[in-house]
């Protein structure tokens, strides 16, 4: 256990290397067999692991890497849990009827007829909202530009499509707006770590991978 849990951590601190430390991972890698015949495997990939990350903000490709992570886990994921879990919690809470139509009227009847048929698809249109805000997260993390494209161009349908459908209620949009504001904040930040990756030098495994 404490042999695969070594490899693990120095797998972890290789992968927080710039593209030019390619060679001291490997050179690593052959230390870190012999730590482990002596014993002390674990204090050295843990060793290894705290020297990456304490360089990482010191080059290009460590400071790229810590921003995708605090975005993806400080904003995004916290954002797409958010729609999902809403849902346990009586979603939608911001289209309580209240005083948008006159009680003992037509017009209350037509808007609570509506409400009632509107608020399951608006229900559903949010857990798409959640779940392509946790997938736009993931695919961020593997750098993946056509899937994080994809997923963001889902989560801003289902943001439009829930204002719409609010609207149609003549409730308040104002939270939705909310939403879509950060929404297009989150995605025009994503664009700009698109161009600052495709500036990145490619890793040496895709030079091998492509030859």
């Amino acid at each position: 256990m404490r042999v695969a849990l070594s490899r693990a951590i120095l797998t972890l601190a290789t992968l927080c290397m710039r593209s030019r430390d390619y060679g001291w991972g490997i050179a690593m890698r052959s230390e870190l067999e012999e730590a482990i015949a002596d014993g002390g495997g674990l204090r050295f990939a843990f060793g290894c692991l705290v020297a990456s990350w304490g360089r990482m903000p010191a080059h290009d490709e460590g400071r790229f890497s810590l921003t995708i992570h605090a975005l993806a886990l400080g904003l995004i994921v916290p954002i797409g849990s958010f729609q999902v879990v809403s849902l346990w919690h009586g979603f939608p809470a911001m289209l309580s009827i209240g005083d948008f139509a006159v009680p003992n009227s037509l017009q209350g009847y037509l808007m609570t007829s509506a409400y009632q048929g509107l608020t399951p698809l608006i229900a559903v249109v949010s857990l798409v909202l959640g779940g392509a805000h946790l997938r736009l997260a993931w695919t961020l993390l593997d750098c993946d530009w056509a899937l994080v494209e994809a997923a963001g161009a889902v989560s801003l349908a289902a943001a439009v499509t829930i204002i719409i459908l609010i609207g149609l209620l003549d409730c308040n949009v104002g939270q939705a707006l909310r939403q879509v504001a950060i929404l297009l904040l989150e995605l025009a930040i994503v664009a700009a770590l698109a161009r600052w990756h495709a500036e990145l030098p490619q890793p040496p495994q895709a030079d091998q991978a492509a030859t």
